[in-house]
């Protein structure tokens, strides 16, 4: 029996989530839930070989922050240009903000031509609290 078909509707579901939530940064769990949540069982395992292949195709960006942490994946948008800028991730409600700052350019030029290391802007995120998170906290 063919089951093409199959795996080819998983992962059109996988990357129509990735694509809804192309401003997050989700996770396997979140992709799991939400297909779950469609009536669609798919094991971890198959979501990660999908993830692979979308990745391998420059659909997906895949963001790590440590050993301990799971990987994020996110929707590759060229028309964002997210490979020409940094990225800030809030700790708390999870909203990803893309950086254009000419600070944060001249500093990449900067370790470059100081330091000869090039920064890929395509994975680097910094993480933090945004202004609406830290105002809610201060109030």
């Amino acid at each position: 029996m063919n089951n093409s078909g199959y795996k080819t509707k998983q992962r059109q579901a996988i990357l129509d989530f990735l694509i809804e939530n192309k401003d997050s940064h989700v996770t396997v769990s979140q992709i799991s839930d939400y297909l779950e949540e469609e009536g669609t069982h798919v094991g971890v395992t198959t979501i990660y070989r999908h993830l692979d292949k979308l990745l391998e195709q420059g659909l997906v960006r895949k963001y790590t922050v440590d050993g301990t942490t799971s990987a994020c994946f996110q929707y590759a948008d060229d028309e964002e240009g997210c490979k020409e800028h940094f990225h800030l991730k809030c700790e708390k409600c999870g909203k990803l903000i893309h950086l254009n700052c000419d600070h944060v350019s001249e500093m990449c030029r900067h370790i470059l031509g100081d330091h000869g290391f090039r920064i890929d802007l395509f994975r680097t995120v910094f993480y933090g609290i945004c202004e609406d998170c830290a105002k809610s906290q201060t109030v």
